[in-house]
């Protein structure tokens, strides 16, 4: 019986040596060849209109010459506005728009400044970068010029268009789809940006108001005092990226 037992275990040894050496498989190959990836891209393209069409410029890059406010004598009670119009190209974008590089000049002081600004002891006749009091009071109000047709209609067109008269011209209009972003902020606060409500198609052109004023109950503080200011308007990507300012 134990002889038996025995060459049935030496049979099983030899039966597993051969069906381990002769085990195939089906097998085929297929190469994807030449793969490629191409970045994508975003150019934000500006063109602004001035509130009763003083300055325009079209759609471009924008570079050192190209400014929206040059106001010159202004006096409490002033205000001033341009319409921005934002065009991305190929992808999706949030977008912000910010001032920075905020300079303050005091370029002379007259009597009655004198009485309420003490920069003006040290040199009454120019005292110079960084003593002006201007950006303290200025304020400025934001908001999309969508009209009284809901979405954007109106393309390249600044204005107002056939389809849209509203969209885009210079003005808030109360009872249409004008949409505030801020009211009457402050220069700090306008330095931390002013977020657009909506990613940029780039089948659509964008209006955004922007208005300056000086409002009327500012004292002699700021008199011949000036700001200089960038407003930068900024784009980036929204495909796999939440809105990185909200």
């Amino acid at each position: 019986m134990k002889k038996i037992i025995l060459s049935l275990s030496i049979i099983g040894v030899v039966s597993a040596i051969v069906i381990g050496a002769s085990v195939a498989y089906f097998s085929d190959t297929e190469v994807s060849e030449g793969n490629t990836f191409t970045a994508g891209s975003i150019d934000l393209k500006i063109d602004y209109r001035c509130e009763g069409g003083s300055c325009e410029i079209g759609f471009k890059d924008l570079d050192a010459g190209d400014h929206y406010f040059s106001e010159c004598d202004i006096k409490p009670g002033d205000s001033g506005e341009v319409t921005i119009s934002w065009h991305v190209s190929e992808n999706k974008a949030w977008g912000r728009l910010k001032m920075d590089d905020v300079i303050d000049y005091e370029f002379d002081c007259t009597e009655p400044e004198s009485e309420e600004d003490s920069t003006c002891e040290y040199n009454p006749a120019d005292p110079g970068e960084g003593l002006g009091e201007l950006s303290e009071y200025l304020t400025f109000t934001l908001w999309m010029d969508e009209g009284s047709v809901e979405g954007w209609q109106c393309g390249y067109t600044q204005g107002g268009c056939l389809a849209d008269l509203k969209e885009g011209n210079n003005i808030f209009d109360e009872d249409t789809y004008d949409e505030y972003l801020a009211q009457d902020i402050s220069v700090e606060e306008f330095k931390e940006g002013i977020v657009l409500p909506e990613e940029l198609d780039p089948e659509n052109v964008y209006f955004v108001g922007l208005q300056w004023k000086l409002p009327s109950d500012t004292s002699n503080i700021v008199q011949s005092d000036s700001m200089v200011a960038s407003i930068i308007a900024e784009a980036v990507q929204s495909r796999n990226n939440p809105n990185p300012w909200q």
